[in-house]
């Protein structure tokens, strides 16, 4: 991840060994593709941001194509965090062709990417003004957003699922989601990350949705953003102490900016966080592709 990376192995070298693990692990090869969603807990709780480290950071080290995909309703999505500026809409002639697809180059198509390869697809539409004109607005990830609804969630299945197989990884960003509304998320996913602000209260409804995910026979990871700054030095011991697996991402800066920052402009440490995140849902796909070949 250039600079960051840099700075971290020269400023603490004990985590060099680390880094050296957690790359090893992002790049560990899959047998199967896999659908990753990502939910958040609450507007604010870092969701958008989340989904676009993980999906970069899995492109920018994985050899095979990775989809990024929002369905959220925030004018600021993964795609935005990912760094596209541009649109990505999905038109029913593209998706015809992506359900025709019999080869992964025609799984593709219609579909934009990032300067790093990323493949994007925004299911997001704007919403119609007087006059028939669409409206978008750049606001931080915080919810609904002006001239911006979510996609309705049948969406995905028509315009991702039917070529979703030519990705390595198919990552979702669903917004915010609770109990009774993540069912289809589930569907479409054979992992979820839940994403949570850092503070007691929001860690508590995160680990219950959690446990709905879980009862559902998906795995399920929890990333704990310190958006709202709130960290505390007890924080990793109260992660280790989760019923579920957690990955804490530092509060950055970055984030806010008026344009999508590079890798190289994030700290150090969220560098190492999103390398920790996508290690840890790498390792998820692969246990379950070797649950599946016990089972057979």
């Amino acid at each position: 991840m250039g600079r960051a990376w840099t700075t971290l192995v020269a400023a603490l070298p004990s985590r060099a060994e680390e880094l050296r693990r957690l790359d090893e692990a992002v790049r560990a090869p899959l047998a199967l593709s896999t659908r990753v969603g990502v939910v958040g807990v609450a507007g604010g709780s870092g969701c958008s941001t989340v989904g676009g480290l993980l999906a970069s950071v899995l492109s920018s080290r994985r050899d095979q194509r990775i989809l990024l995909v929002n369905a959220s309703r925030t004018a600021r999505s993964a795609l935005w965090h990912a760094g596209l500026t541009t649109p990505a809409p999905s038109t029913p002639a593209d998706e015809t062709a992506r359900r025709a697809a019999r080869r992964s180059d025609a799984a593709t198509v219609g579909l934009v990417q990032t300067l790093g390869g990323l493949y994007c697809l925004d299911l997001a539409a704007p919403v119609p003004e007087a006059g028939g004109a669409g409206s978008g607005s750049d606001g931080a990830d915080s919810g609904a957003e002006a001239g911006v609804r979510p996609a309705d969630d049948s969406r995905w299945w028509e315009a991702v699922a039917p070529a979703g197989r030519f990705f390595d990884f198919v990552v979702t960003d669903w917004g915010v989601r609770d109990a009774s509304t993540v069912g289809r998320v589930l569907s479409a996913s054979t992992a979820v990350v839940v994403t949570t602000p850092a503070d007691r209260t929001s860690l508590q409804r995160a680990v219950d949705l959690a446990r709905t995910v879980e009862e559902a026979g998906v795995q399920v990871l929890l990333a704990v953003d310190d958006v709202r700054r709130e960290r505390t030095a007890a924080l990793g011991e109260m992660l280790r102490l989760l019923p579920v697996p957690a990955v804490a991402l530092p509060y950055d800066r970055a984030h806010g900016a008026a344009r999508p920052v590079g890798s190289h402009r994030l700290r150090a440490s969220t560098t190492l966080a999103a390398l920790r995140l996508a290690a840890a849902v790498v390792d998820v796909a692969g246990r379950r592709a070797d649950t599946r070949g016990s089972a057979a």
